[in-house]
């Protein structure tokens, strides 16, 4: 049983440190597309339902953070030195990986929320292959 928890621990640590970060990063990239929802040229309509998609993300990862938590403490309510030392050794590994991802994100987000026609160029982008052709992600359209 100390086993498993012990691999548990690693996977809570890493689990932790990506919904940190996530949370973070939502709801820093809601707050740009509130200013942008408020002081920018692009379409209103584009930037709240960005915004709303961020800060409804926040959220979600807000209540998996704090519902693994009390989990956690509902079934293991004294866990060893070792356990939190792995949990505490993948959060502070994955916590690394995971923030040096979010400076993109922001920018990504900071540009669909104040350059006009960036959103909308960047998904029509995605749809057409290397000939011209459009196709959807998933095979040819119909």
């Amino acid at each position: 049983m100390s086993v498993l928890l012990f691999i548990g621990s690693f996977a809570w640590g890493a689990l932790t440190a990506q919904f940190l970060v996530q949370i973070l990063s939502s709801f820093t990239s809601a707050c740009i597309y509130l200013y942008g929802l408020l002081f920018s040229r692009v379409k209103k309509r584009l930037n709240a339902i960005f915004f709303a998609t961020s800060l409804t993300q926040a959220v979600v990862f807000a209540i998996l953070l704090v519902g693994g938590f009390w989990l956690i403490d509902l079934y293991i309510p004294y866990p060893s030195n070792a356990d939190l030392a792995a949990a505490a050794g993948a959060f502070v590994c994955y916590f690394v990986y995971c923030v040096l991802q979010v400076p993109d994100k922001i920018r990504v987000a900071r540009t669909c929320a104040m350059r006009p026609f960036f959103a909308e160029a960047a998904r029509a982008r995605r749809f057409v292959t290397k000939r011209g052709r459009p196709q959807r992600m998933g095979g040819a359209l119909k």
